[in-house]
């Protein structure tokens, strides 16, 4: 007991370290932004730059998997299923390029915030834990160890796990468009979005993000990527409950929006707003 005493003291002294409370940083809002707002252009400007790798031109797809042949000579895939390849991922594209461009707009347009990120808990952890994914990225592609792209079930196998991703790409994209105003990366407290996708879910970005990375760890299964995986979700779920204990404190509505609304999955009940009797 006196040793978990002793860390609770070096704990709480870390978390308190002047680095990480507001008066430290008096432009950290302007610091936050204009960082931000480098990180993303910087992955946007990327992602162009890499069209040739992914998601490809049509003809340079059509020569990939065109070359696998049977036995026979006959060719493994389709020109229909090589056109489906190359448009789910065209589609995973063009979801990503708009979610980075979604980012863009809440850094810009986000309101001020009512109550600002303190302590190591409420600034760098949730930076350190949104960051984890970015590793999982960088694993090699494990996809055709297990499904060889000779086999024509590769294809079934891609298009479903692009899928996926896909449908998270959607979810993140519906998230920022309703959150808006009230976006934030560190646990802020700007203001309460309780409405759009926001009035089934509550934290729908994160739901978003955990569909991704799922696909992105299916196309790299290593053994420290699944590891990766489960500490981002534990990490997220954690990350979760400082933001709503912190809401809670600011926002009083937010009681009643937790109980018509649930965390990472959908209570179709729905939030209403409550209306003011009339006089």
């Amino acid at each position: 007991m006196k040793g978990n005493g002793q860390l609770l003291k070096i704990w709480n002294r870390f978390n308190g370290l002047i680095f990480f409370h507001p008066q430290r940083w008096p432009h950290g809002e302007i610091l936050s932004r204009t960082t931000a707002l480098l990180v993303v252009g910087a992955f946007l400007v990327n992602r162009f730059i890499q069209f040739d790798q992914f998601p490809q031109t049509f003809a340079a797809t059509s020569a990939f998997y065109g070359a696998f042949r049977t036995v026979t000579g006959d060719p493994v895939y389709s020109n229909a299923a090589i056109a489906v390849v190359w448009g789910i991922k065209a589609l995973v594209w063009g979801l990503e390029i708009a979610v980075y461009f979604g980012y863009i707009l809440a850094y810009i347009g986000r309101a001020k915030a009512v109550s600002v990120a303190r302590g190591f808990m409420e600034t760098a952890y949730p930076v350190i834990i949104a960051g984890l994914p970015v590793l999982i990225f960088m694993a090699p592609y494990t996809l055709p160890t297990y499904v060889p792209v000779s086999s024509p079930r590769h294809v079934y196998f891609y298009v479903l796990i692009s899928l996926l991703i896909a449908v998270g790409g959607a979810v993140n994209l519906i998230g920022l468009l309703s959150l808006r105003k009230g976006f934030t990366i560190m646990t802020e407290a700007r203001v309460l979005i309780t409405t759009g996708i926001f009035r089934y879910i509550r934290h729908p970005l994160y739901s978003g993000h955990f569909i991704i990375f799922l696909g992105s760890l299916l196309l790299r299964l290593h053994i420290y990527t699944v590891i990766l995986y489960i500490a981002f979700l534990l990490g997220q779920l954690h990350r979760s409950r400082i933001e709503e204990r912190k809401l809670r404190a600011i926002f009083p509505e937010h009681d009643r929006y937790r109980q018509f609304t649930g965390m990472f999955f959908p209570r179709f009940s729905g939030y209403k707003i409550k209306k003011m009797p009339e006089k």
